[in-house]
């Protein structure tokens, strides 16, 4: 089989913890939505779960019975669980795209179809992401072409040509930062990056509470993201802040030094940000 160049098939992935009916309902029923857009592309959706149990499964096959859907048997994080889902999508020559969506994201009716009339209009397409709201992410892009210094994982596509040659996420990451890190080495390469504005995404984080547990994910994300990256300032700062915090102590994973093409593309002057901020 060769890849339809015209319409190449799009590959939904969702990775699932302890989601609740509600959230999945939501998220279900907006990707239907989609499918009757002028210009959406055909897809097809799979789960991977990473509770602790199967117990999801009947919801999953109630509600989205030609959905694909496997129990990782334990919590593979975010990336990790992805990369199993994205591997598996690109075995099939016919699809020219990978689709992350968080669980607890809305998509517009547009959004798919968005995503890909953004992808035809970048040069060297690499990775897309939807504009999320009511909570737009601060950081910037280019009103006129899109591009963006990194992007975010909530909704992200990612293309056949990207992965084949940088490959998905650095599971050396469990939670956080490694869509960061996948947009940067995606820049390395030489990728265009982009936002698509009209592509629509509900993702309200709002009402979240402060967790130390997820600051410490954060902080243990960042400093390995500043170590792979080879700002050794940011690498301790990071740590020493979460070692006060009470994260338990981890060596950090040995890799390779970076690349010049690297060094140029990472941007630590934001601290988390990553990148300069609209506000």
């Amino acid at each position: 089989m060769h890849l339809n160049s015209v319409n190449p098939r799009l590959s939904i992935g969702v990775v699932l913890y302890q989601n609740s009916r509600k959230q999945l309902q939501q998220l279900l029923c907006s990707i239907e939505l989609n499918r009757a857009a002028p210009g959406c592309p055909s897809f097809v959706l799979n789960f991977i779960d990473n509770s602790p149990d199967a117990s999801l499964e009947a919801l999953v096959r109630e509600l989205a019975p030609e959905a694909g859907y496997e129990h990782a048997r334990r919590n593979l994080g975010f990336g990790a669980g992805h990369n199993v889902l994205m591997e598996r999508a690109f075995r099939d020559a016919e699809v020219g795209y990978y689709l992350c969506v968080n669980p607890d994201s809305i998509l517009h009716p547009d959004c798919l179809a968005e995503l890909i009339a953004e992808v035809k209009r970048q040069r060297k397409p690499g990775l897309v992401e939807a504009l999320q709201f009511p909570d737009e992410h601060p950081k910037v892009y280019d009103r006129q072409t899109h591009v963006t210094p990194w992007c975010s994982g909530c909704v992200l596509l990612i293309t056949r040509a990207l992965y084949s040659a940088v490959g998905g996420f650095d599971e050396n990451f469990f939670m956080y930062c490694e869509d960061v890190d996948l947009s940067w080495r995606a820049r390395a390469h030489q990728f265009n990056i982009s936002l698509a504005p009209k592509a629509l995404a509900h993702h309200y984080v709002g009402n979240r509470p402060d967790s130390l547990t997820g600051k410490l994910m954060l902080l243990k994300s960042g400093t390995y993201l500043a170590h792979k990256y080879g700002n050794e300032q940011m690498h301790r700062a990071w740590m020493n802040e979460y070692l006060n915090s009470g994260g338990e102590p981890f060596m950090t994973p040995t890799i390779p030094a970076p690349s010049a093409e690297m060094l140029k593309v990472a941007n630590f002057a934001h601290l988390f940000h990553m990148a300069e901020v609209r506000w």
